[in-house]
């Protein structure tokens, strides 16, 4: 079965200074060959911003170049395999072709730096998803956290403001990283689905990355969607589990599906972002989930919006 995937970090193997093995054929958790062999119809390739004590701000702009170079001429040389892709019609347009889809997105979106004209400028480049935060507040906001008073403080007033332009444009707003406060402030801002492109339920690993039954509860009735992480801080039952099993991925599939409806949940595997002993370690065990949710009783049409039905109406509602 194809799925989609909202979150990976293969592109850090093109940092600058680093070997890069490419995207073809690796020995990280993501490459062209076992996408392809998995079926993968698109995977969300995440421009990752390092945090500032590992990073001055001199060094974004050759960053951001290096991973978008990377993917762009892997993209060109594979072009049997794969393409690059902006909005859903794109998308189609691959699949049509047998092609699978490359999305680009930051994680992480202070490369924006509260500026609608670099918004709009990255937005020609090709990107397609911003993750708000990452770890540290940015012109958009603040990140998840913590202290308490940390997760309560939310958007800043150009974030209100970029909430409403990337609807305009055509982006998807992810809030995975965000703070709760911030959370809440996309709720009552945007006009369209939003994301949390990599988060699970709160509810059961109880790490500050997750979000509580009624952000998701919320996040459903925008019609929004979050893409199940597979690391084992978040999936596990408790936030020091170092082992990841497809049993927690589907516990936790089957209570956001319980509280937010199947409709509010996908993938968003965070591969070669995360460590520990991973059940689904690369798009060869994918469909190890779908076999465990046809265990427990899903149905057919419920197991493919999961893999892709939801992620194809975001594509379809939000992307231009």
């Amino acid at each position: 079965m194809k799925y989609i995937d909202f979150h990976c970090d293969t592109l850090l193997m093109y940092r600058p200074g680093a070997t890069a093995e490419g995207l073809y054929q690796n020995q990280h958790s993501v490459d062209f060959i076992r996408m392809q062999q998995g079926e993968c119809a698109a995977q969300f390739f995440a421009t990752f911003m390092p945090p500032r004590t590992r990073m001055p701000e001199a060094e974004d702009e050759p960053f951001r170049q290096a991973l978008y170079d990377g993917l762009m001429n892997e993209i060109e040389a594979h072009s049997d395999m794969i393409a690059f892709a902006r909005s859903y019609e794109e998308y189609l347009a691959n699949q049509a072709n047998g092609l699978m889809s490359a999305f680009l997105t930051f994680e992480d979106g202070r490369m924006v730096n509260g500026s609608h004209e670099k918004l709009e400028t990255y937005y020609q480049l090709g990107y397609r998803l911003i993750s708000f935060t990452w770890n540290g507040a940015n012109c958009f906001g603040f990140p998840n956290s913590s202290d308490a008073e940390e997760m309560k403080k939310g958007l800043t007033p150009f974030g209100f403001e970029a909430v409403e332009h990337m609807n305009q444009l055509g982006m998807i707003i992810d809030v995975s990283h965000l703070s709760d406060g911030g959370f809440y402030d996309v709720v009552s801002t945007t006009k369209k689905p939003f994301i949390a492109s990599h988060s699970n339920a709160r509810a059961l690993t109880p790490h500050q990355r997750n979000l509580t039954d009624d952000m998701l509860r919320l996040l459903g009735e925008k019609g929004g969607m979050t893409g199940i992480n597979f690391a084992p801080e978040f999936i596990g039952e408790t936030i020091t589990c170092t082992e990841s099993t497809v049993t927690r991925i589907c516990d936790h599939i089957e209570h956001i599906a319980n509280i937010a409806g199947i409709e509010a949940v996908g993938l968003g595997s965070d591969w070669d972002g995360i460590s520990g002993r991973l059940e689904v370690a690369s798009p060869l065990n994918v469909h190890k989930i779908f076999e465990e949710l046809r265990h427990r009783g899903f149905s057919q049409t419920n197991i493919e919006k999961f893999a892709y039905g939801n992620a194809e109406r975001i594509l379809k509602e939000v992307l231009r």
